[in-house]
């Protein structure tokens, strides 16, 4: 019996593996005008405009620091970045924020399946006169995040940084897949030797 539970518990921690989040800081990504960035295996695009947006070194305060995206000094106004990745997420995490201005910031994420329907979403909201720096939102769903947008809608829309992603694949790795099938075997193999002969 103590085989088996052994066997079991690599079975679950094999189940486990290989989904951890990732977390992603621009730091890697030079400074300058892109019309899409990749970073640890998700690729942001700026869906609206000319598409083009800013890599910039601008620490305002956490969750901002280093190297952030900005979409105001190309495409100024309305206008959403857009993060997918192969498999898609489960959940996904990203930080907005800006220096002490005189306007407010108000923050989106969204989250969408393959077909374009809504799964969840999350507002930041940092009223005018703030100390500078922001906050992070998060969005999750058992459905395959297929990707997320994420945008300002405040006084100067698109004005603020972003910076510090993190997120959940949504579909485990392959190793995952051959953990979990070693410990199947395993519990096949110890279920045939304990069979009365």
């Amino acid at each position: 019996m103590r085989k088996f539970s052994l066997l079991a518990v690599a079975a679950a921690a094999a189940m486990g593996a290989g989904t951890a989040s990732a977390a992603i800081d621009f730091e890697g990504v030079a400074t300058g005008t892109y019309s899409s960035v990749t970073d640890g295996g998700v690729t942001f695009e700026f869906i609206a405009g000319t598409g083009l947006f800013d890599v910039v070194d601008a620490s305002p305060g956490s969750p901002i620091s280093g190297h952030s995206l900005i979409s105001y000094f190309q495409n100024g106004g309305d206008g959403a970045f857009k993060a997918s990745m192969a498999g898609g997420f489960s959940s996904f995490t990203i930080g907005c924020g800006d220096f002490a201005p005189s306007d407010d910031d108000e923050c989106h994420l969204n989250a969408y399946d393959a077909a374009g329907g809504l799964l969840d979403s999350d507002v930041f909201y940092q009223p005018e006169g703030h100390p500078g720096g922001g906050g992070s939102m998060t969005v999750c769903s058992a459905t395959p995040i297929a990707y997320v947008t994420f945008n300002e809608v405040g006084t100067f829309p698109g004005a603020v940084y972003w910076d510090n992603a993190d997120f959940t694949p949504a579909v485990p790795e392959p190793q995952t897949y051959a953990l979990f099938g070693l410990g199947l075997a395993g519990l096949a193999a110890v279920a045939r030797r304990r069979q009365p002969k």
